[in-house]
């Protein structure tokens, strides 16, 4: 089992769990409610937050969800809500046929079944709001932002990952600004799977460049980081074919890796954010600059790379000591790449 799928397992149970709880509360609250049996709450209480979680973890997330994540937010947003009353009917219909052993439609002008529809429908927009705040900020970000860990400048190490497509001015000249953008967003959209299966956060996007961020307390993490750019590797291969036929070309990126210290701290007013300042963000971004004249896909500073064993399956090799614009000294330079 995959460290992405681990994680939405553990969340599935917390938030069938939540779910449970909050229903058992409405369950003997509620003036319309006549509390039901326990063994036919569990039923019910079990299947339906089942179905809903399973759906917004499990399904939406892999290539059969793929469609759904791409509509319009209104559009999705109905996608869902009909998809959360379908659960709410068969639910109902499942406990009546399944430990009543009949089937009776006249629930639909209940007061209680309206009540209970009314109740799901805001716990899990309640829960799915949080649910999207986490995935637009990331946990670690939220968690932060909560506690005010970050209100005043604190120094850490990270891990910065600049990853840029390649060619996007040549791109624009023969697609168009709005076609270019169409393509960068595309791109973005399928490389986040494997960035959030190698435990990176997405630190922000700026125009045909992301920037992605582990924390630097284990080495671990810089493997981590060097897998990622393996992982998006292959899924670009696996998707080009598709960029081919509607873009007339296949995306093409570049990747700097650096770590070191970095202060970190909550920046504006209305719109706060994390910010990170020191040379470790700069020299990251001039490494992935000086993938361009070294024609490699791929760099990492010496600094990482001489604190990983790598598997047989990588091997790095050193493209040289490199004075690098706004860095005082030279920094070696390694690319990994994959024997043939």
């Amino acid at each position: 089992m995959s460290q992405t799928m681990r994680k939405r397992v553990r969340l599935f149970i917390v938030l069938v769990v939540l779910s449970f709880l909050a229903g058992f509360a409405f369950d003997h609250l509620s003036p319309w409610q006549q509390p039901l049996p326990l063994t036919h709450f569990t039923f019910v209480w079990i299947l339906g937050p089942s179905l809903v979680w399973g759906f917004q973890l499990f399904f939406l997330p892999s290539r059969w969800g793929e469609p759904i994540r791409r509509m319009y937010f209104l559009s999705a947003i109905l996608t869902k809500s009909l998809y959360l009353v379908g659960v709410i009917i068969f639910t109902t219909l499942a406990h009546q046929g399944i430990l009543h052993m009949q089937f009776d439609l006249s629930f639909f002008v209940h007061p209680a079944f309206h009540s209970t529809v009314g109740f799901v429908f805001l716990l899990v927009a309640f829960l799915q709001a949080i649910s999207q705040i986490i995935r637009i900020t990331g946990s670690r970000v939220l968690i932060n932002f909560i506690l005010g860990k970050y209100h005043s400048p604190v120094e850490e190490e990270r891990i910065f990952m600049f990853l840029d497509l390649v060619g996007s001015t040549q791109l624009a000249e023969r697609l168009g600004d709005v076609g270019v953008q169409k393509m960068i967003t595309r791109f973005f959209f399928d490389i986040t799977e494997p960035i959030i299966e190698f435990g990176g956060e997405i630190h922000r996007y700026v125009g045909d460049q992301v920037v992605v961020i582990w924390p630097l307390k284990q080495d671990l993490n810089i493997l981590q980081a060097v897998r990622c750019f393996f992982a998006i590797e292959e899924k670009v291969e696996k998707i080009s074919p598709g960029y081919e036929r509607e873009f007339g070309a296949a995306p093409e990126f570049r990747v700097g890796l650096h770590g070191g210290p970095v202060v970190v701290s909550e920046c504006g007013d209305f719109k706060q954010e994390l910010v990170y300042f020191g040379n470790t963000v700069n020299t990251s971004a001039r490494i992935e600059q000086q993938c361009k004249s070294l024609e490699c896909s791929f760099l990492i500073s010496g600094d990482l790379a001489t604190r990983i064993d790598l598997p047989d399956a990588l091997q790095a090799e050193s493209k040289g000591i490199f004075e690098l614009r706004g860095i005082e000294e030279g920094m070696e330079l390694f690319t990994i790449t994959k024997p043939s």
